[in-house]
């Protein structure tokens, strides 16, 4: 009977509601919306207001500041700070997941890019106003 119930539960809709909204499910999005973004030339890092639905609010923030006033004066990164690349691949709109872990800080999601999934960066996700955000990315390889 406890199997019974255990089945019930796992195939009704409050846990297929909490598996879409898994910070693996945040990323997977997050990331398949960056890189369209970026397929029509238009980063979001140069308008970081659109990416609220994805980025932690402190992260946007940190992004407006390095992007305002003269860019002559501040050190500006040599990658895109989501991809972790400078450039990107025909083929980056395909998007693995690949495992997460959780720390103390955030939910690291792991992210392959292309079909050889050989650019991978780990995404840290926190937990903001019932949603699962992106707040920083690193490049594993």
């Amino acid at each position: 009977m406890k199997i019974l119930c255990f089945f019930l539960f796992a195939l009704s809709p409050f846990a297929v509601a909490d598996s879409l909204s898994s910070p693996g499910q945040a990323a997977l999005k997050f990331n398949q919306w960056y890189i369209a973004q970026l397929n029509q030339d238009k980063p979001p890092v140069l308008n970081p207001d659109i990416m609220n639905e994805y980025v932690a609010s402190g992260t946007i923030d940190a992004i407006k500041e390095m992007y305002s006033g003269d860019s002559n004066e501040k050190d500006m990164p040599d990658a895109d700070m989501f991809i972790k690349a400078q450039d990107w691949d025909e083929d980056w709109d395909q998007i693995t997941v690949l495992h997460s872990d959780f720390d103390a800080v955030c939910t690291n999601v792991y992210i392959a890019f292309g079909k050889k999934q050989d650019h991978v960066v780990a995404d840290c996700l926190v937990h903001e106003k019932g949603k699962w955000k992106v707040r920083s990315a690193t490049l594993i390889k």
